[in-house]
């Protein structure tokens, strides 16, 4: 029995996978504008951990808030303590 040859648009496992698509020329993707570098100081691309002890009861009602709103504990910790430093 011959070998199968799936070569270009012979291979059947090419219809289940996507092409990668172009990026578009002059897309604007939330850079700086041309000629100037992004400050790596204010740039955040890591995450910190912290280890929080609270009461049970506000762990309780934090976990209830956050599936009400359909978010994560750790979101909805994230955007309360944003919201307190806000003030």
């Amino acid at each position: 029995m011959p070998k199968k040859s799936f070569k270009d648009d012979m291979n059947p496992a090419l219809q289940f996978i996507s092409a990668p698509e172009e990026a578009s020329e002059g897309a604007d993707d939330g850079g700086p504008p041309a000629g100037y570098k992004k400050n790596p100081k204010y740039i955040e691309n890591k995450s910190r951990r912290v280890q929080l002890l609270m009461q049970p009861s506000l762990h309780q009602r934090i976990k209830a808030r956050a599936e009400l709103e359909g978010k994560s504990f750790n979101d909805l910790a994230n955007i309360l303590l944003e919201e307190a430093l806000k003030k």
